[in-house]
């Protein structure tokens, strides 16, 4: 007779998960540009006033601009930081004319592949897209970089960048299971290999599900339950920004972070008045209004 092995429970609340992170971590970061940002987590580390992290990510938007802004992250590997449509980050601007934080660029695709590389559990992935750009020859903190070879092959040029392994990744997903089978809807990005390139994954959803609905649908799930050491249930997670399925981004929340976060002054405000002025993500949100956020709610059959 078969028996099932009994289930792990792998829920925790977001101030649990956020204090697993000692200073000095290195993460991946989660989301793709709007979409599905863990803004929340972002928010918790601020509050518990980590310090000295890495952040690994291809692209990030206010999100990391918040941990700039507030001294959590001192360092980021990534390809682009911005807030799209709208103009640059301001206070990651800000911090590294301070000093307080340095910058590795790599390209889109070479991020992808450090995180790919390290889900794959290589020390290094090839490219050729970095050939003939200055990427190669600018290092501002990483003694090597990137490499250049002969491929032993073909005999051509080939580019091989480090692969990535994070003492935590952080992702936010459409929904998950107490196990931790956790499903992605619309774009993915690089969560996937991010959240399996992780010593350690923390997981946040917009809701927690049963386990028969996850496999009701097992072609969905995009993180299996094996990657996953921590479950956070966390609606609005990723507000301002959006969640394919779930809601749509407050545009207006974030021009107004852009426009007052151009001054130092205008950081500490809109810091003290959104993030460490309330006690957590609840409160957060009913700061925010939920009139305001049932507005930016998708319409089905819509995903925004």
């Amino acid at each position: 007779m078969l028996v099932e092995a009994p289930v792990e429970d792998k829920r925790i609340t977001l101030k649990e998960a956020a204090k697993l992170i000692p200073d000095g971590a290195h993460l991946f970061w989660g989301g793709f540009g709007f979409q599905r940002p863990p803004m929340a987590f972002a928010h918790e580390l601020v509050r518990q006033k980590k310090r000295n992290l890495t952040i690994y990510t291809c692209g990030s938007e206010m999100d990391i601009d918040i941990l700039a802004g507030a001294y959590v992250a001192s360092r980021f590997e990534l390809a682009f930081f911005a807030i799209e449509g709208i103009g640059l980050a301001p206070n990651i601007q800000r911090r590294i004319r301070e000093g307080a934080v340095q910058i590795e660029d790599y390209t889109n695709l070479a991020m992808a592949l450090r995180f790919l590389g390290g889900a794959l559990g290589v020390p290094f992935m090839p490219l050729k897209s970095m050939l003939g750009t200055d990427l190669l020859t600018k290092k501002r903190f990483r003694e090597k970089k990137a490499e250049v070879i002969t491929c032993p092959f073909t005999g051509e040029k080939v580019v091989l960048v480090p692969s990535v392994r994070p003492d935590f990744s952080i992702v936010h997903v459409s929904r998950v299971d107490k196990e931790g089978n956790a499903q992605i809807d619309g774009i993915k990005g690089e969560d996937v290999e991010g959240a399996r390139a992780g010593k350690k994954v923390i997981v946040l959803a917009e809701e927690i599900v049963d386990t028969e609905f996850i496999r009701s649908q097992p072609d969905q799930t995009a993180i299996p339950n094996i990657y996953v050491d921590y479950v956070v249930e966390c609606p609005w997670g990723a507000y301002p920004m959006m969640v394919y399925n779930y809601y749509d981004y407050d545009l207006e929340h974030i021009r107004m972070y852009y426009q007052q976060c151009k001054t130092e002054e205008g950081w500490q405000k809109y810091c003290e008045e959104y993030i460490t002025g309330v006690e957590d993500h609840m409160e957060f949100l009913k700061k925010i209004g939920f009139e305001r956020l049932l507005k930016l709610r998708a319409k089905k059959p819509f995903p925004y």
